[in-house]
């Protein structure tokens, strides 16, 4: 005799599958009830797209009882296997493996869909891009593991600091970050980015190792609708550099006409 819990297991499998409403539903049995106790066997069959595209794979199972009981129930359905599958794929591909922040790609795309929405907002926005001071020195005397170590924790508390999701952080390659500051003037986004660089430089390190202490250069630049993405890229770069230049560990700003304004900070 049929194990009864088996059987409500199929059956509802079954009705989740016909509650998804695919597009093109197949004929999953064409034949008529089996009635032999000992047969059973198991397809894994493609069944077609449901209605977001997604591509429908089961396992059809056949099976048959001392009761006469259709065949080709399904016992498994794979959708959900599927696009958790390919979610995780999507987040593989828009992230840092290390940071686990936005990659480059993934920023630039969010960057302009910001600056299409400022279009229609008429709100502000700031990009900034900072990296770790002597980043080299600390891989070269305290190993590249360190480095890492360090790496994500300045990750975290970028993170922490940041309004995310409403703004964005990304790991822009090497030690160096981008950051997209959204709804802020150019002073709001210094204000911010300095608290920023003081958290990592009051921050402790010593976890990783004894007597490690990190620093970070800040360039800051405004971002609006009219700005093209590269070019505001490239003013912060600029001023992240201008930062570099004038002693690390501090913050550099550039507004309207190229104007720089420079937040002194402890030379280190």
């Amino acid at each position: 005799m049929c194990d009864m819990l088996h059987m409500r297991r199929l059956a509802s499998l079954l009705s989740d599958f016909v509650q998804r409403k695919p597009t093109r539903l197949p004929i999953l049995v064409s034949g008529t009830a089996i009635t032999l106790a000992t047969v059973s066997a198991s397809v894994t069959v493609a069944l077609g797209l449901n209605h977001n595209g997604a591509l429908f794979i089961a396992t059809v199972i056949f099976i048959s009882c001392a009761i006469a009981i259709p065949a080709g129930l399904v016992h498994y359905l794979r959708e959900i296997e599927i696009a958790a599958h390919q979610e995780k794929l999507q987040a593989l591909a828009a992230t840092d493996a290390l940071t686990g922040l936005m990659n480059r790609r993934t920023f630039e795309r969010v960057a302009e869909k910001e600056r299409i929405r400022m279009g229609r907002t008429g709100d502000a926005a700031a990009l900034v891009l900072f990296d770790l001071d002597r980043f080299k020195s600390i891989n070269d005397n305290y190993g590249h593991a360190a480095g890492d170590e360090v790496l994500k924790t300045v990750s975290r508390l970028a993170s922490n600091v940041l309004r995310l999701p409403v703004d964005a952080l990304a790991r822009w390659g090497g030690e160096e970050f981008a950051i997209l500051l959204t709804g802020v003037n150019l002073d709001q986004a210094c204000k911010v980015t300095e608290r920023l660089r003081t958290v990592i430089e009051e921050a402790s390190f010593k976890t990783i190792a004894p007597g490690l202490s990190v620093s970070a250069s800040f360039g800051v630049t405004s971002f609006t609708a009219s700005s093209s993405l590269h070019s505001a890229l490239s003013e912060a770069d600029h001023a992240l550099y201008d930062a570099k230049r004038h002693g690390r560990n501090r913050t550099v700003c550039t507004g309207a006409g190229g104007r720089k304004v420079i937040a002194l900070a402890r030379r280190v």
